[in-house]
């Protein structure tokens, strides 16, 4: 089994949503990949979000008919450890997470991949979703196929 790991800042919204869309559609397409998710921010307990999962990723999951009969975990900060056990990496935003990844590993920054999918502040849920669901799509097809796909 290959480990994908999802990294955005606070590991709430946009990250979380590539992990359960990623892993319910490689798990319907047979694929020996597992992702995972983490958040860059050093401590994402700051942003007190209201809940394990942010509603616009929730709610989009739903409408999508991805369910998961596992109770949403808390969001998680990365380690180093997350980075060595990934395959491959894929931060959200190269704007946003770039700096953050040179800042507080630079050891791992070379292995990432970078999409641009804007955070609540700067793109709407809807465009956000829309972005994620044609990346994570992409990615899915490149793994079948073994082509690259860079957003």
């Amino acid at each position: 089994m290959k480990n994908l790991l999802f990294l955005c800042t606070g590991n709430y919204y946009r990250s979380r949503f590539c992990e359960l869309y990623f892993n319910h559609h490689a798990q319907q397409r047979d694929l020996s990949w597992r992702a995972d998710s983490r958040g860059l921010a050093p401590d994402i307990t700051v942003f007190r979000n209201p809940g394990p999962l942010s509603p616009y990723s929730l709610e989009a999951l739903q409408a999508l008919g991805i369910r998961s009969d596992e109770k949403p975990r808390r969001p998680l900060t990365v380690y180093p450890a997350d980075f060595l056990a990934a395959d491959r990496i894929i931060a959200l935003s190269r704007r946003e997470h770039e700096p953050m990844l040179k800042a507080y590993f630079p050891s791992y920054e070379a292995r990432v991949e970078y999409w641009e999918v804007g955070d609540i502040a700067i793109e709407s849920p809807a465009e956000a979703v829309r972005k994620m669901i044609g990346l994570t799509e992409q990615l899915l097809s490149e793994i079948q196929t073994g082509e690259s796909v860079e957003g």
